[in-house]
């Protein structure tokens, strides 16, 4: 793929004797925390494969807003397949499982794919709530239309949420990846992945900074704007009008749209921390994942905790109505 020059390989720990022989411990602390997420990522899949069974029953019954269902189930889709890519390129190379392999390889293009999955999913995770927020409060505009406008709106945008993060990825294709000791905090053995950036000199942190900020901008201007629609709404219809299964839809919906905005805290404390902080720089990479797996497991729980169509004894019809309700 790339060519690989010398000033790379010197960055890297290719051949370095120290870390071909290196025997990791597995009662190490790198190594135990490995097993950290054992305890909420299963039980997290299991909520996130039930909010998506119940999206795709949804898709049956004529008053359900499928498309914020299905917006937000894509959403903790997405969270979950970010927290197993960034698994294999964060966390197991800090551990030191991979370091002996890692010092065996030479850097090459190949290593670069794993580096532009995370970036990819990530860019896509920090859309996805603004679009989450587009639906409802479009359901809120236009609640006798909605349906046929965020039909609409989900077919257009979802190819564009995929192809998106191309415009910050595509200078890492013709890369070289290597593998490097980061230094303090991380002990004697972690490694992470780097890239090194050649033909056109792109470096995903400030395209992360500039998509997390705009888009949390974004996202900050619809959901006021849909909080004080709910309001105006709530006084103009008047206490009784709506069903209690419908304020707690709205509640929760909104419990769950302010939950989303930790992907965008996450990548902004680390992008521009590293930039600022450039001595802090690993220790907020080695922090990461865990900010990461809050917001990977929050966001789920809250809304199937929350939201009444999760709830044994309720009915479908009385928690989305699309005239009735506009959650």
């Amino acid at each position: 793929m790339a060519s690989i020059s010398n000033s790379t390989v010197s960055l890297g720990i290719h051949g370095n004797p120290s870390f071909l022989n290196f025997e990791v411990s597995f009662l190490s602390v790198p190594v135990l925390l490995l097993f950290v997420p054992l305890f909420y990522i299963p039980a997290t899949s299991v909520v996130v494969f039930r909010i998506a069974v119940k999206s795709i029953a949804a898709t049956k019954v004529n008053n359900v807003n499928v498309q914020l269902f299905s917006a937000i189930t894509l959403s903790h889709i997405m969270c979950l397949l970010f927290f197993f890519a960034d698994f294999m390129y964060l966390r197991l190379p800090l551990s030191g499982l991979l370091t002996s392999w890692c010092a065996s390889l030479q850097p090459s293009g190949f290593l670069v794919i794993l580096v532009i999955i995370v970036y990819h999913i990530n860019y896509i995770v920090v859309i996805l709530p603004f679009l989450v927020a587009v639906i409802r409060l479009i359901s809120i505009l236009s609640p006798q239309r909605h349906h046929k406008i965020n039909s609409k709106i989900l077919k257009w945008a979802l190819p564009v949420i995929f192809l998106y993060p191309f415009l910050f990825t595509f200078g890492m294709f013709p890369t070289v990846g290597y593998c490097q000791f980061p230094g303090w905090p991380v002990g004697y053995g972690g490694v992470i992945f780097r890239v090194n950036y050649t033909d056109f000199g792109i470096r995903n942190t400030l395209g992360l900074i500039f998509n997390t900020f705009f888009w949390l901008l974004a996202c900050l201007i619809i959901n006021i704007i849909l909080i004080v629609k709910l309001v105006k709404l709530k006084h103009a219809l008047g206490q009784h009008a709506k069903s209690q299964a419908s304020h707690k839809a709205e509640i929760s919906l909104t419990i769950t749209s302010v939950a989303m905005a930790f992907a965008y805290v996450t990548n902004g404390m680390i992008a521009l921390g590293g930039i600022i902080f450039p001595s802090y720089s690993v220790f907020l990479i080695v922090l990461r994942p865990f900010m990461n797996d809050l917001d990977t497991c929050l966001t789920p729980w809250i809304f199937y905790l929350t939201h009444p169509i999760f709830k044994k004894k309720s009915e479908v019809s009385i928690v989305v109505s699309t005239h009735r309700t506009h959650s």
